[in-house]
């Protein structure tokens, strides 16, 4: 059974199994993502990344999703969705799999004239291409349900973030070992190496001393070596410990549900919307991103959109700096961010899932902010230490549950107010900015910490109080909702 469009173009409807891939697709994505984003600061460290180069490669993800996003939903939009979320799996199992084979390589690795960093980079500028089919996801919610229940579907996505985001910490901790990377240039790897197979132990301070010869030592290495030789260490054990790759098994077990993922949506996935050929088709292009901003029933919704991810953007990237501030370990790190995305997914999955079509959109988001704006002030009240670093376990359940308010609704409240030819764009467009915050959010949240263990904490109340003004002032035309419901 299908309904008629705008301008004659079709959507199909799909039943539980489409949904269900759809929600799977999303799990992966996030999956992968969880289980490499606490290993980056380790793996980092390990091929001696410099800081630059490690921000590059945290943000090389994020900058794909904007770029990439609208050219996938425009392209949904034309050939369907359901080719183009196959591509996306493909391509995040050939970027996990790259990212598990060289991440476990030596230091010297070298293939077709590239060297390993230059390789992670090329596998997570390839996961986050993949991954910006996320924007054709939230378009097959948005063909397969009504306006009513539109909040609800993209809920499902968000859920499906939380739970990606709870196993993959999860798959990390047990896949990597407890130690603790270095970073070292040559000359001190060369120092390390002229140790040959001495037996002599060594402690922390003479190590730091004998690398600080060689150059400077920053502060997590510092500390990484303080944590590996609590205890002296015969030199070559330590030797051995500096000089093990790290594992490429979480890689390659992302690699594998990806490929999973791929078998099951190639038998089950249903398309949601006929091909149309004559629908536009658009790359990333600043003029498409300027028109929908122009355009009065959307340009509210994607500010909203954009400065609410900037101020989580800022917290989600700098949540481990602060945690290494109170002496969370490798593992405790990892568990805080599985219980993160634990509380996600509950609050996305149960709470929001359920509360969103008795209250609307805008409430919801609205009771959002209120939470995001308080936990935000708690926590900055843990970097001046006015509250102790266990609390964090009691305030980010505030932050997560009112992010997992505030993004499905305004999702769903974009998807209502664009029109039906052009869900896969605007939803592209939206995915874009989110991309776009996410990259910039940790720039300027990870300087601020620098200067302030609270800082970037009152900044982002600060700009989630500004989503919430953005929020308030969305005024959605009744004909747009009447469309919705009848394009449904």
């Amino acid at each position: 059974m299908s309904e008629q469009g705008q301008g004659g173009n079709q959507v199909v409807s799909a039943g539980r199994g489409t949904l269900l891939v759809v929600f799977l697709t999303v799990f992966i994505d996030l999956l992968g993502f969880g289980i490499v984003l606490p290993l980056l600061p380790r793996y980092g460290a390990w091929f001696s990344a410099s800081g630059w180069q490690l921000g590059a490669l945290m943000a090389s993800f994020s900058a794909m999703q904007f770029l990439f996003a609208p050219l996938w939903g425009g392209l949904s939009d034309r050939v369907g969705r359901r080719p183009i979320l196959m591509l996306g799996l493909l391509g995040s199992a050939w970027s996990y799999g790259l990212f598990g084979y060289v991440s476990s390589q030596g230091r010297e690795f070298q293939w077709l004239g590239l060297g390993a960093l230059a390789w992670l980079f090329i596998a997570r500028i390839g996961a986050g291409i993949a991954g910006a089919t996320i924007s054709t996801a939230q378009a097959v919610i948005a063909d397969c349900t009504e306006a009513k229940n539109r909040g609800r579907g993209m809920a499902m996505i968000g859920a499906a973030f939380g739970i990606g985001f709870t196993f993959g910490p999860l798959i990390g901790a047990v896949c990597v070992s407890e130690d603790n990377a270095v970073a070292m240039n040559t000359a001190q790897l060369q120092l390390m190496n002229d140790w040959e197979n001495q037996q002599q132990p060594i402690s922390a301070t003479e190590f730091l001393q004998q690398l600080a010869t060689a150059g400077a030592v920053d502060e997590a290495s510092e500390a990484a070596v303080k944590l590996l030789l609590a205890e002296p260490l015969p030199k070559s054990q330590l030797k051995s410990v500096l000089t093990t790759p790290p594992s490429g098994l979480p890689g390659y077990v992302a690699c594998g549900l990806s490929l999973l993922a791929l078998l099951l949506a190639a038998v089950k996935l249903q398309e949601s919307r006929r091909p149309d050929s004559s629908a536009v088709h658009r790359g990333f292009h600043p003029g498409t991103v300027l028109r929908h901003l122009g355009n009065p029933r959307l340009s509210v919704i994607l500010g909203a959109v954009f400065v609410t991810t900037f101020g989580f953007a800022q917290f989600e990237s700098t949540l481990s700096l602060l945690t290494q501030k109170f002496g969370y370990s490798s593992r405790w790190n990892y568990l805080l961010y599985a219980y993160v995305g634990f509380v996600l997914s509950l609050g996305q999955g149960l709470l929001v899932r359920r509360l969103l079509p008795r209250i609307g959109e805008t409430r919801m988001a609205l009771a959002g902010v209120l939470l995001m704006t308080v936990g935000f002030c708690l926590i900055a009240l843990t970097g001046l230490k006015v509250l102790p670093g266990a609390a964090l376990w009691a305030i980010l359940p505030i932050i997560v549950i009112g992010f997992s308010s505030v993004n499905p609704s305004l999702q769903s409240l974009l998807s209502r107010a664009a029109g039906a030819d052009e869900q896969g764009m605007v939803l592209g467009t939206g995915q874009s900015l989110s991309s776009l915050a996410r990259i910039l959010g940790p720039a300027i949240g990870i300087a601020l910490l620098r200067q302030g263990a609270a800082f970037p904490y009152f900044l982002g109340a600060g700009l989630i109080l500004c989503g919430g003004m953005l929020v308030s002032r969305i005024r959605l035309n009744p004909s747009a909702t009447a469309e919705g419901e009848q394009r449904a």
